[in-house]
């Protein structure tokens, strides 16, 4: 395929919208197979009407992808999508600085192998993947790679489109399996920024290899924002239990002493702690400052109301906020916390706040604790604790 004029072509491509570990650096979309899905079954050449599946149909077409991060990518949860399918990509690992090929091939069955049409990709079938919902067409088409994180909101990556006016000349060339160095004799879309918008993307194909090589970047910082964007309405509450088990898992021994002597409140004492250990109160038994024993909690239902009315924000905390996180606290929440205690990966207090009667806000600083996430525990005046999680990127 040549691209003649700008009045009959219209070519788009972005290699790269924002965030993306990923880009797509070669689209060979025109090929000289039979690229019609069904042709008209002759015999003894009369047509007879039925329509005979052409199994070999679009062989040959690709595209290909580009890790360019600093750490390797696993490839589930992304996707390609033309204008009428999405197929979404085997749970792969693309090593970082590594190109990979998806390949059409009709599937399960009658599949042919990548390298016999490029022979340059001999010996790297672990970088090819075989698909058949993807049909690359010659007209108009549009490719998109993608990542979701849920498989319901699709982040766009990088993006690949052209039209024609009308219906390109045909590639076909018969029996090309016998000679299938052919497939080289015609050109595939090429990324490389460095001739944008002025030069030629045109080039002969080279599956698995490129003539530019873009820049690594950082894996952390091109994925940063679409955590932030994608995690930041999350407070972690349904698996701060998993997490604090995992994380913060303590077994505290309980001891006892009976001291020699004489003493007041025949020498007992009462102490409260909370789960990960730490003293909340202590004291003689009487003490107003200890919950007498057998102090009934609060339901399951406002436990919730509780736990919403908790506010952590901004969560998660940037650099652009400083790493300062204020917590507050309303409504069914206002006098119930007698204890605030955040917790870091390894079980270590990093914050301990114990507001009084009306207080309803803290704030605090995580700029010196590593990224990650953090447990925040809010002991109650019934003793019982409502926990949440702070996220650092």
């Amino acid at each position: 395929m040549r691209i003649k004029s700008t009045a009959c072509f219209f070519l788009s491509i972005l290699g790269q919208i924002v965030y993306s570990q990923l880009l797509i650096t070669e689209v060979y979309y025109n090929t000289p197979y039979n690229e019609k899905l069904y042709f008209n079954k002759t015999v003894n050449g009369v047509l007879t009407g039925e329509l005979m599946d052409a199994r070999k149909h679009h062989r040959g077409e690709f595209i290909e992808i580009y890790n360019y991060s600093d750490k390797d990518v696993n490839l589930k949860n992304w996707y390609l999508k033309d204008l009428l399918k999405t197929f979404w990509l085997p749970e792969k690992i693309i090593k970082k600085g590594e190109f990979m090929v998806i390949a059409y091939s009709t599937l399960p069955y009658n599949t042919t192998i990548f390298s016999e049409h490029f022979s340059t990709t001999a010996g790297k079938e672990n970088q090819i993947i075989y698909q058949d919902d993807i049909i690359l067409r010659n007209k108009r088409e549009e490719i998109i790679l993608g990542y979701s994180f849920n498989r319901t909101n699709l982040l766009n990556k990088s993006k690949y489109s052209w039209e024609f006016q009308a219906e390109p000349s045909s590639n076909f060339i018969k029996n090309i399996y016998q000679n299938p160095s052919q497939f080289y004799s015609f050109n595939s879309l090429q990324y490389n920024p460095t001739t944008y918008p002025n030069g030629k993307y045109e080039a002969t194909p080279n599956p698995l290899a490129a003539t530019y090589v873009p820049t690594t970047q950082s894996y952390d910082e091109i994925i940063k924002d679409d955590f932030q964007q994608y995690y930041s309405y999350l407070d972690w509450s349904d698996n701060v239990n998993t997490l604090v088990d995992k994380i913060c898992s303590l077994s505290i021994e309980k001891v006892s002493q009976s001291p020699n002597g004489s003493y007041t409140n025949n020498g007992s004492s009462c102490f409260s702690y909370d789960s990960a250990g730490n003293l909340v109160t202590g004291g003689g038994c009487n003490g107003a400052s200890t919950p007498s024993s057998g102090t009934p909690g609060v339901s399951s239902d406002e436990l919730e109301l509780i736990k919403n009315n908790i506010i952590i924000s901004p969560n998660p905390t940037k650099a652009s906020d400083s790493y300062n996180v204020t917590i507050t606290w309303n409504g069914p929440a206002l006098n119930k916390i007698n204890n605030i205690q955040i917790f870091n990966s390894s079980g270590t207090t990093v914050y301990g706040f114990s507001p009084g009667t009306g207080v309803n806000t803290t704030t605090f600083n995580l700029q010196n604790q590593l990224p990650g996430a953090f447990v925040a525990n809010f002991i109650l005046n019934t003793g019982q604790i409502v926990s949440k999680n702070i996220l650092k990127w």
